[in-house]
């Protein structure tokens, strides 16, 4: 779909299990040559080929691939997509170690069927601080954003030519409960978009994309939207401290309306990071 001029959103959907589909958007800069944002998970250069060639451009025309951080759904591709391409890969300093060696990742983040959603790791060629402002091309200037608590080292990206936000994974979906490794600094990765006064499109990895008039709204909804689940995690502690973790679990996943996400040991990370 195409967001503004020389902006346009792909969308690869995919399974995690049998049961649990899910889906992700990666998005694509057009230029002088072309860009991604995200790579999603294994096997998406094929979609990504036939998008571009909707476009009348081919894969080969991929200088870079920008990841906002190192989970399967962001990264997977990555490694088939440079190895087509010869592309170069950007990613914060904080999320190497997982991109650049996946059996470490799954180590320490083990989710089901991970190696079928990352076949490979990927090397990354340049690393990205907040400040940085990378210029690939003459018509093309990307500034990076960092905005933990999704992932530790998560950042955002900013296409400046067209004020284009690409927020990955930092807005949380209010459809699904909040994946983070630290609410506190969520909050203040939301509270850090919001003085981004330029911005004419956000767009988010999950959702579909918010024009400049929607999404301070969207920010504020997410932050009340972890304001929410972090006061109802303490008082479940204080009402239900002397029950076990996994019925606290169970109470909790109804109180926010997640019955059926009481197994995901995604959730449980969450309601963790909530009680620091």
């Amino acid at each position: 779909m195409k967001i503004c001029d020389n902006v346009y959103q792909i969308r690869m959907d995919f399974w995690v299990t049998e049961q649990v589909k899910r889906y992700v958007y990666m998005y694509l800069i057009t230029g002088r040559n072309c860009y991604l944002i995200d790579s999603g998970v294994a096997g998406s250069e094929k979609i990504i080929a036939e998008y571009m060639k909707k476009l009348g451009k081919s894969m080969k025309e991929i200088k870079a691939v920008f990841l906002t951080h190192a989970h399967p759904d962001h990264m997977g591709g990555a490694a088939e997509i440079k190895k087509i391409s010869g592309c170069e890969i950007y990613a914060s300093e904080k999320e190497k170690d997982w991109i650049e060696n996946i059996e470490l990742q799954f180590r320490e983040r083990p989710i089901p069927n991970f190696y079928k959603l990352v076949s490979k790791p990927v090397r990354v060629d340049k690393t990205v601080k907040e400040g940085d402002v990378i210029l690939p091309e003459g018509q093309v200037s990307i500034r990076i954003l960092e905005t933990p608590g999704h992932s530790h080292g998560h950042v955002s990206y900013i296409f400046e030519e067209e004020n284009v936000l690409f927020s990955g994974d930092a807005i949380p979906d209010q459809k699904d409960f909040p994946i983070f490794t630290d609410e506190e600094k969520s909050e203040k990765s939301l509270e850090k978009m919001t003085v981004l006064d330029k911005i004419q499109y956000c767009c988010p990895a999950w959702d579909r994309v918010y024009d400049g008039k929607e999404w301070k709204e969207l920010l504020w909804h997410s932050k009340k939207y972890l304001q929410k689940l972090k006061e109802s995690v303490l008082k479940m502690d204080k009402d239900y401290g002397k029950v076990s973790l996994e019925e606290q679990i169970r109470i909790l996943s109804e109180q926010m309306g997640w019955k059926e996400r009481v197994g995901n040991p995604l959730f449980l990370k969450s309601v963790e990071a909530c009680r620091h």
